[in-house]
């Protein structure tokens, strides 16, 4: 595998990470957020963010606004990345955009999928595992560190051993 095979993924990570900033500074989707927050009354909010989190959240409504909004937040990222992306694919190839279209789209939905499925491993992973034992009680800052690289090295190997058996799935085809 290159190098440039290599540093492709952290690319795009790193232009994700930046485009859902950038999103969450400019665009104005903080009323879109009130309108779904306000529906929830209090009982409602403690029951979605305890299936959620897997126990009650004394700030619920701050959960469920803070949740909504990162999901809008995503549900905006994930074409614009796809766009941005694509538009460079077109500079490099100077092609037409004829097929671009369709590319654009099929890769935004891949690019749904994954994010969907590395976030539903990631809260499996978060909701089944004994974190009261690595703890031992103690709420300093390193043990919250350890806790999600643990999480997240669990759910990187998931989601990898995932893709491997999709892709030879495919391949066997």
């Amino acid at each position: 595998m290159a190098v440039k095979d290599k540093f492709n993924p952290i690319i795009k990570i790193a232009l994700f990470i930046l485009i859902m900033f950038l999103v969450a500074k400019w665009v104005p989707y903080g009323g879109f957020v009130s309108a779904i927050t306000d529906k929830f009354d209090y009982q409602s909010a403690q029951r979605f963010t305890a299936a959620i989190e897997g126990e009650p959240n004394p700030e619920a409504w701050e959960a469920v606004s803070d949740y909504f909004s990162l999901l809008i937040n995503t549900l905006i990222s994930i074409p614009l990345l796809s766009a941005v992306i694509t538009t460079y694919r077109m500079a490099v190839k100077r092609s037409t955009t004829g097929h671009h279209a369709k590319e654009w789209m099929t890769s935004t939905v891949r690019r749904f999928l994954k994010v969907f499925l590395y976030t539903w491993l990631f809260w499996i992973v978060f909701r089944v595992m004994p974190y009261e034992s690595l703890g031992n009680g103690s709420q300093s800052t390193a043990v919250y560190i350890a806790i999600f690289t643990v999480n997240m090295a669990i759910t990187t190997a998931a989601y990898m051993l995932i893709v491997r058996l999709v892709k030879k799935g495919a391949r066997t085809r």
